[in-house]
């Protein structure tokens, strides 16, 4: 039985401001569009999600380098040009809210129907030690029971570390709970590792065919879940 959903942040709960992007390219001299930077994303999510699973163990990767250097390269940069935009991203990143800054449409409705139904929630992210501070800016941080940022715990997603660390604090068994997260080696593959059952959020499309729950639309994890408990 589902007794807890817990979420992953960026590009979960909350996707970027891609007027940043934009900025950022229009700024190196390439006119982009919202709907190609979302196809950039699309072409950066496999090339973290090939990077995760040859790491070896569970070590931390570098996310800036592999993640926007095939990213900026789809959107059309000279490789000249990706080092500076790379450098620009993060820098936009440490200003203000950051990017990842616009909630996911459907939050509050997802969310007011899980907590209709009983359910507990919580936050499961790679982020930078202010994830918490950000989503209390942005009015969303007390629509959940928990917060786990592995930059305060030392332990980044896909390692089992911080999932326990959701179990523990939700004092829930894994096999009561569902994780929803946007990278497959990342989130499913960490989430199914300590028996969490995993849904794979992909909006854009960037995957194909998967072994495991996938919606392209945040609402739609309703009818999952409903669907789920009347089979059991």
């Amino acid at each position: 039985m589902v007794r807890g959903v817990f979420f992953d942040a960026g590009n979960t709960i909350v996707f970027p401001d891609y007027e940043i992007y934009r900025d950022i390219a229009s700024s190196l001299g390439v006119s982009v569009t919202t709907d190609e930077v979302m196809a950039a994303e699309a072409r950066a999510r496999e090339a973290l999600d090939r990077a995760v699973s040859h790491a070896p163990g569970t070590n931390v990767y570098d996310f800036w380098s592999i993640y926007y250097t095939p990213f900026y390269e789809h959107l059309g940069l000279e490789s000249g040009s990706i080092p500076r935009a790379i450098g620009m991203t993060r820098a936009a990143n440490d200003e203000g809210l950051g990017i990842w800054k616009i909630p996911v449409e459907g939050l509050d409705h997802v969310l007011d129907e899980l907590e209709l139904r009983k359910l507990a929630t919580g936050i499961i992210s790679n982020s930078d030690g202010r994830l918490e501070e950000r989503l209390t800016e942005i009015g969303i941080r007390d629509r959940f029971g928990f917060l786990i940022d592995s930059a305060v715990i030392s332990i980044s997603k896909p390692d089992p570390g911080i999932f326990e660390e959701a179990l523990r604090l939700s004092s829930l068994a894994a096999a009561d709970t569902v994780y929803v997260g946007d990278y497959y080696a990342v989130d499913v593959v960490g989430a199914r590792g300590v028996g969490m059952r995993p849904v794979l959020f992909d909006p854009n499309g960037a995957y194909g065919e998967v072994d495991c729950a996938i919606i392209r639309r945040f609402e739609d994890l309703i009818g999952l879940l409903d669907r789920w408990t009347e089979e059991e």
